[in-house]
């Protein structure tokens, strides 16, 4: 039989804390997500979790947008081996990392057994998965240029899918027509690059023979 409960209470900080360390875990679904009107570096997540015996449970919770691993934590030192590899600037600076809560990611749930209607996101296992998401950008080969380009002065810019200082996806069509465009989420300059424009050589005329036999060029 399908049931359909609609979650409302409200959790304490450490009634969240208990269930992330002793709850059992389940996959939901992000059903919606938006800035908090109270607070822009937080997020409202709308959560929707479905049991094997057909029960569907959805919960709301704020999270914050942004998470930044602690200073001299294992997850810091990963990113600057990562950053100081790629040869970023200030390699050793930790990022500001988005967290992937735009509506239809899955995301990892833990719940009281004996209560369904007691559920917190897995916020550990979703800041573990932005700093996977992360590293893996940063690592992933970068395209090689053109041999031959003509620099055109913008805006408009080439500008980056992601923020390379937080992780945050980047407007393309609006900052690559900001003179001087910043990420929203952690307010760091996103990095430009003038737009290029080929200057491969056009081809060769093709010889033709002349009615005399002789080879002319178009």
């Amino acid at each position: 039989m399908f049931n359909h409960h609609e979650h409302n209470e409200q959790l304490s900080e450490a009634e969240r804390e208990r269930l992330l360390r002793d709850g059992a875990s389940i996959r939901g679904m992000a059903l919606h997500s938006e800035l908090s009107a109270a607070d822009g570096g937080k997020s409202l997540v709308r959560v929707e979790v479905s049991f094997k015996d057909g029960q569907t449970v959805q919960f709301g919770q704020e999270l914050a947008n942004l998470y930044q691993p602690a200073p001299g934590s294992q997850e810091a030192r990963r990113l600057a081996e990562v950053r100081g590899a790629e040869q970023l600037r200030h390699p050793d600076r930790i990022p500001k990392i988005q967290l992937p809560l735009s509506d239809g990611v899955r995301v990892r749930v833990r719940y009281d057994g004996a209560n369904r209607a007691r559920l917190v996101i897995d916020v550990p296992a979703l800041q573990q998965r932005a700093l996977h998401d992360y590293i893996e950008r940063e690592q992933k080969p970068k395209g090689q240029p053109a041999a031959r380009k003509a620099v055109v002065a913008g805006p408009p810019w080439a500008v980056p899918a992601h923020c390379p200082n937080c992780g945050a996806p980047v407007d393309q069509a609006k900052a690559s027509r900001d003179p001087d465009p910043l990420c929203p989420f952690c307010v760091q300059p996103i990095p430009v690059t003038p737009l290029s424009l080929s200057l491969s050589p056009s081809p060769s005329p093709s010889p033709s023979p002349s009615p005399e036999g002789e080879t002319r060029v178009r």
